[in-house]
């Protein structure tokens, strides 16, 4: 079994988190997909970018579903970073999965709802009309924390691939409240023996953030499905000295 290697909010480690060039970072490197954040703005337009306040990763203040997306795209995104990445702006949701079909990618898009501190009203339908009009060539799967956004999810898309999120034990269920079967288990990696031990139904197994050159060889060394990583280069390299090409 391959491990595949998705970029941890694109290339989290060499460039600012859910831009435009991470993303691209993270494609330079060959690795399998990338995964990335969404709410909602104020004018209901989904947004890439991974807390609920712009604060951390902007030069602005307040909550993300406070500014319309032309107040969002007035925000310096990359500076915070480094300097040189002062052009880099909150992309819409629509916006990179353009610059994904115009790159030709082929592989994995992980979604993840934000949906577990403010839970917006119809992100799920918003973000499915998107992808539905887009009609991408890529897989797309979707996660989050919150399981009732993935419940609502499936009532719309029953065919929508998804996994759930979970950074604590004990969380590793195997269905949701409704009764549909988990498709796949996404949690935090230093939770890895115990989720090899609990999964009696084989699902598959995917890992954030596996980032330490150790963790990753361990992690990898274990055949989960999938590692998420804020540098998908690093991991691409010890992929290859543990499971080759």
């Amino acid at each position: 079994m391959r491990t595949h290697i998705l970029g941890h909010r694109g290339s989290k480690g060499t460039a600012p988190e859910n831009t435009l060039i991470s993303f691209k970072q993270a494609l330079e490197t060959g690795c399998d997909g990338i995964e990335l954040d969404v709410h909602l703005s104020k004018d209901k337009v989904p947004v890439v970018i991974h807390d609920e306040f712009v604060d951390r990763t902007t030069n602005g203040k307040g909550l993300v579903q406070s500014f319309t997306v032309e107040e969002l795209k007035k925000l310096d995104a990359g500076s915070w970073f480094k300097k040189k990445f002062a052009d880099e702006q909150i992309p819409t949701l629509e916006e990179v999965l353009l610059f994904l079909k115009h790159e030709h990618f082929d592989g994995i898009l992980n979604i993840e709802l934000k949906t577990d501190q403010i839970d917006y009203q119809d992100i799920e339908r918003i973000v499915l009309n998107m992808v539905e009009t887009i009609q991408p060539a890529y897989k797309i799967i979707y996660s989050s924390f919150n399981y009732d956004t993935l419940e609502r999810l499936l009532a719309i898309n029953p065919r929508a691939e998804f996994g759930i999120l979970f950074g604590k034990q004990g969380l590793e269920t195997k269905s949701l409240s409704n009764g549909i079967p988990v498709q796949s288990w996404h949690g935090r990696f230093t939770l890895v023996n115990r989720m090899i031990r609990s999964n009696t139904d084989n699902l598959p197994l995917r890992l954030w953030t596996v980032n330490s050159l150790f963790d990753l060889g361990y992690c990898l060394s274990k055949n989960v499905d999938m590692i998420i990583t804020d540098y998908p280069g690093r991991a691409m390299k010890v992929r290859k000295q543990i499971q080759g090409e």
